[in-house]
């Protein structure tokens, strides 16, 4: 009867190493063929029963290469950008993106290499934390080099359509709300950062996506809204801008709001069904009232084939109550 594999070493706490660690540590190459260990690919192995993530697979790869640089899309989902469903989340058949300025390297079902070139200050150094499973001992945070999120944005360029870019480019510049952003004050990018990422083979299809990207979009269903307004000639709205009262008071911060005609609009999105979120959305309703606005609640259905609905509404109120288009 075959004995059980000794456990791993203290030295070696990774879900996901690589052989030279493994032999740094003092594992044989014997001990990488038992059972509780599977190769990953050539030279990096996975300890066999745990729930690998995007992150233990490119810290593996970045602390085999220091000189490394998570980019494209593994950087655009490890910084929380919007993407496309089909690339917003990681699993085990999905590629990691790495960067190395050693030579053409061959990619495989696991890591895609990329030869690029970096300007200063378009690499970022970051840390992050490992959850550990309930049975798991806790891992060393991974220290990393990561494309910075403008350059990120440039990267995605030849993979994201015009709305697409556009949405990742409302996110970054976008001003924080403290109720969700964890203390951070500033946006995450600037316009003028965006604007000097509009470099590189996609630069002209990167610069008419910065020219509709506006501060103040929340989400990416703000952005399909606010383009579909624009491409049906309805007049351009202010976006999360303060909607005062009569006596100048702020009543709230609406998604889409046409001053000038008294109209403004909400997106209701999946949160909007909580019980206290009707309650906070109702008491909304009435303080618009109150400033003489009338609010449209737009959902989910109203974004479909290409927001007919939504402009269609939009438009009709915004025609009675004095625009002409």
């Amino acid at each position: 009867m075959a004995r059980p594999p000794a456990p791993l070493p203290p030295s070696l706490p990774w879900r996901a190493f690589t052989r030279s660690e493994a032999l740094s540590a003092g594992v044989s190459s014997q001990r990488l063929r038992r059972r509780d260990i599977y190769t990953v690919r050539p030279g990096l192995y996975a300890v066999s029963g745990s729930e690998l993530t995007e992150l233990d697979i490119v810290a593996a790869l970045c602390r085999a290469d220091p000189a490394a640089v998570v980019v494209g899309l593994s950087a655009a989902r490890m910084q929380g950008l919007p993407l496309p469903s089909q690339n917003s989340t990681w699993a085990t058949r999905t590629p990691v993106h790495i960067a190395a300025d050693r030579g053409t390297r061959k990619g495989d079902r696991v890591v895609r290499w990329h030869n690029f070139s970096f300007a200063p200050g378009e690499v970022r150094r970051v840390s992050y934390s490992h959850l550990p499973a309930p049975d798991e001992a806790a891992m060393p945070h991974s220290r990393l080099r990561m494309s910075s999120r403008a350059r990120t944005w440039r990267d995605l360029a030849p993979l994201l359509t015009h709305l697409q870019l556009v949405s990742v480019g409302d996110h970054l510049v976008r001003r924080p709300n403290p109720a969700f952003d964890k203390g951070r004050t500033e946006p995450l990018c600037t316009v003028a950062e965006l604007s000097a990422a509009c470099t590189g083979r996609y630069a002209g299809k990167l610069r008419t996506a910065l020219g509709d990207v506006r501060v103040g979009a929340d989400s990416p269903r703000e952005t399909m809204l606010r383009l579909a307004f624009r491409e049906a000639g309805l007049p351009e709205p202010l976006i999360n801008q303060p909607l005062h009262g009569a006596d100048g008071r702020v009543l709230h911060r609406p998604d889409f709001q046409w001053p000038e005609h008294r109209v403004c609009a909400e997106y209701e999105g999946k949160t909007h069904n909580d019980e206290e979120q009707v309650k906070r959305d109702i008491r909304r309703a009435r303080r618009t009232s109150s400033a003489g606005f009338l609010e449209i609640r737009l959902y989910d259905e109203d974004t479909r084939a290409s927001c007919a609905n939504a402009v269609r509404i939009v438009r009709d109120e915004l025609i009675a109550r004095g625009w002409k288009p």
